[in-house]
């Protein structure tokens, strides 16, 4: 039987031999990383998670099954290592020319969104600290004042399931982060779990509108079109992150994500409402603000581009502003400004100087190691995606924030994989596939009581100093590709190693 090989490529689920094997270990890692999230949340609330009870027959639903600390973590460590082997696996099957049906990876992620959203938060407690927030807010105080949990009432169940999760600083995210966690307090009334379940619906209706979006951009290539929903709809790391986890991040992705992705076209219609969606996202934290750079980038040779962005953003900035106080904005800057340190090479380095002036030591480090870094991406890195001039701007400064900046965390990378998924294929995609699995499985609290005394130094040796290492080597590693060049791209107009030609063949 003969059949053309371009029936082929058309077919719902072209798989080539050579790509069999990656292909299945792709699909079942997938799924079986996702089902291990739902069953983590399904297990119900524990240590050193805070323990709140359910509110049937509201969402989210699970079972109180009180599991024992030593088991708390292991089901996200695999979930997560399980996920990160499916996504690198999926990835070489589409090198080698394996062509899924994009609609079914669509339904794929929907259902994954849907199933993550009406478990609770299955490996972070920071969803908690925004319904406190919004529960805050709702009661008519400011989330941003210092020791602002002790404004909630004693006997308020939110603040109960709260005290147990220590610290409890004040609100770092931005009005609309704010908004959102009041709506769902709102909503939720004075139940955690109720109010998680909203918090959840908001996560899950960004991560479907930046599906879509990034669906109808690609739709005109089946091959980029398919590389989007890998990186960013079925992506396991990014579902466990802003779904399974509940991390608010999510929020500011599709909206930044969607304001980047609009100036594609030097329109002052696109270019107005790009601004609005630009700072509503910097509403929800600041670090999105680095897509404007690229924004500017994309309009820079357009004057009446130019004007409506800026009007854009100054519609939506000055409200703000009068609504909230410029105090509000300043609250909400990166955590580095506060002296914090969670990007584990800069603690590191911390401790290591030992003297009480070594934050602002690492901290100014850091900010010049970001200035120098993005500056060697922007020189160094492939080149950008076509028809979206402003991708490689923003990955530059995105990817200098997220290496060397002295605060960050695992759920940052939401900002790192919607950029890199219109990007061509390249040596970058596992870059970032290890910095994101070393810093989520790292994310994954846990807590055992009366340990042995050697276990601080397997805390010490056995999880910091792999994990600094292998963020260290990411690091290395993409100045390496700077200098060398040598990305490995392969432009989304060219055809993939292993893609059927446009010419007949025999089957």
């Amino acid at each position: 039987m003969r059949v053309s090989s371009v029936d082929q490529a058309a077919s719902p689920a072209f798989v080539p031999r050579d790509s069999r094997w990656a292909a299945r270990i792709a699909v079942t890692a997938i799924a079986a990383s996702v089902v291990l999230m739902v069953l983590r949340g399904a297990a119900g609330p524990a240590k050193p998670l805070p323990i709140f009870t359910a509110a049937p027959p509201w969402p989210p639903w699970f079972a109180q099954l009180h599991l024992a600390p030593a088991v708390v973590p292991i089901m996200p460590w695999i979930a997560v290592l399980l996920g990160a082997t499916g996504l690198v696996a999926a990835l070489i099957a589409v090198r080698q020319g394996w062509r899924p049906s994009h609609k079914r990876l669509i339904a794929g992620s929907v259902i994954a969104v849907l199933a993550l959203m009406l478990i609770p938060p299955a490996g972070s407690g920071d969803p908690l600290h925004y319904a406190a927030y919004g529960r805050i807010a709702i009661l008519g105080h400011s989330p941003y004042v210092a020791k602002s949990n002790e404004l909630l009432p004693a006997g308020d169940p939110v603040a109960a399931a709260i005290r147990q999760y220590v610290p409890f600083p004040p609100s770092a995210y931005g009005p609309v982060a704010t908004l959102s966690e009041e709506a769902a307090a709102a909503i939720g009334g004075d139940s955690p779990a109720r109010i998680l379940f909203w918090l959840k619906v908001w996560n899950a209706v960004a991560y479907l509108v930046l599906v879509l979006v990034l669906d109808r951009l690609t739709r005109s290539d089946r091959t980029r079109r398919i590389r989007v929903h890998l990186m960013w709809s079925v992506n396991p790391l990014m579902l466990f992150l802003l779904m399974a986890d509940g991390h608010n991040d999510v929020l500011a992705a599709a909206l930044g994500g969607t304001a980047l992705f609009a100036m594609r076209k030097s329109e002052s219609r696109h270019a107005f409402w790009a601004g609005v969606m630009l700072v509503l996202a910097t509403a929800v934290k600041t670090s999105y603000a680095l897509f404007g750079a690229g924004m500017v980038w994309a309009a820079r040779r357009s004057p009446r581009a130019l004007a409506a962005l800026a009007a854009g953003a100054t519609a939506v900035l000055i409200p703000l502003c009068l609504v909230n106080g410029w105090t509000v904005l300043a609250a909400t800057t990166f955590g580095l400004v506060r002296g914090e340190h969670t990007n584990l090479l800069w603690h590191d380095l911390t401790r290591f100087i030992g003297d009480g002036r070594a934050d602002a030591v690492t901290n100014v480090a850091g900010l010049l190691a970001c200035g120098a870094l993005a500056l060697v991406l922007l020189w160094r890195l492939p080149q950008e995606p076509p028809g979206l001039p402003g991708v490689r701007v923003a990955l530059a400064l995105t990817l200098a924030f997220l290496i060397a900046s002295p605060y960050q965390q695992a759920w940052y990378d939401a900002m790192l994989f919607p950029l890199l998924a219109v990007m061509a294929v390249s040596r970058l995609d596992w870059l970032a596939v290890a910095h994101a699995t070393a810093l989520t499985i790292y994310s994954v609290p846990y807590f055992y009581p009366s340990h042995p005394s050697l276990w601080s130094l397997f805390e010490r040796y056995g999880t910091d100093v792999p994990f600094t290492l292998t963020l260290a080597a990411t690091g290395v590693a993409l100045l390496w590709l700077c200098w060398t060049r040598d990305w490995r791209q392969i432009a989304p107009e060219k055809r993939l190693p292993g893609a059927p030609a446009a010419s007949t063949g025999t089957v």
